[in-house]
């Protein structure tokens, strides 16, 4: 019992465990709206009561977001208790003016949530399968590109108080002990979320929001048994790991 109350306190690191119904908006883009529907039903069934809103575009980042004037509408058009922030995938460990434009849409949203009395969480992404090969001097491999990507999402989430939702972590993990579990987690891009990658990403924020044990989840949706308790070991890994950041 001690172990569980620890860890339910261990990744609740910028606000205090909320288990009641609460409201959360989603910006970002394919990498948010291809896992919409899985988070949809793991909340449903595990949370019936939390509201979900998702606000994507595909291909875009923050930046992108923070100039289009329906953003901020609609983060101040109600009293949302988690806007959850999502980069483009590659933008935001490229350094230069690729991680600054991140770093600055991170901090001004920060700001803009705050304002409303919301707190900002930041959807830590995956790398690409095999690299990125755009960028293959910066995105080598998966490891590198992971490494960059989480390390510019830790400092964001440091510099604002944000609260990190780490699904790339997750992803990690899952390479760490499974090759072939962890080559499913992609479609055939190798870049966009399968249905089973879309499931380690809701577990994640499931248990990221409600404060709850990842492994506790019931639903699973077409997975199989024995790999979604797998999925949801992974999600709690990754929680734990960030507790420890």
């Amino acid at each position: 019992m001690l172990k569980l109350i620890l860890f339910l306190l261990s990744f609740s690191f910028t606000a205090p465990l909320i288990l009641e119904a609460k409201r959360i908006l989603f910006i970002g883009n394919s990498y948010t709206s291809q896992c919409s529907d899985t988070i949809t039903k793991l909340f449903k069934n595990e949370s019936p009561d939390w509201k979900l809103t998702f606000h994507t575009t595909g291909g875009k980042d923050l930046a992108y977001h923070l100039a289009e004037p329906a953003t901020e509408k609609l983060i101040r058009s109600q009293k949302w208790d988690f806007v959850i922030l999502q980069e483009q995938s590659q933008k935001s460990g490229l350094g230069g003016k690729n991680s600054q434009g991140f770093h600055d849409a991170v901090a001004s949203f920060s700001k803009i949530i705050r304002d409303t009395g919301s707190t900002p969480c930041l959807y830590l992404t995956w790398g690409r399968k095999a690299g990125d090969k755009k960028n293959q001097k910066i995105y080598p491999n998966y490891q590198g590109m992971q490494k960059k990507i989480s390390a510019a999402y830790f400092k964001a989430g440091k510099n604002n108080q944000a609260r990190i939702l780490p699904v790339g972590l997750a992803y990690s993990k899952i390479k760490q002990q499974d090759q072939a579990l962890f080559e499913s987690l992609y479609k055939k891009d190798g870049s966009h979320p399968s249905e089973i990658g879309a499931y380690v990403a809701s577990s994640v924020f499931w248990a990221g929001l409600t404060g709850k044990d990842p492994t506790t989840i019931k639903w699973r949706g077409r997975i199989e048994k024995p790999k979604a308790v797998r999925l949801r070991q992974a999600a709690r890994a990754a929680l734990e790991k960030l507790s420890k950041n």
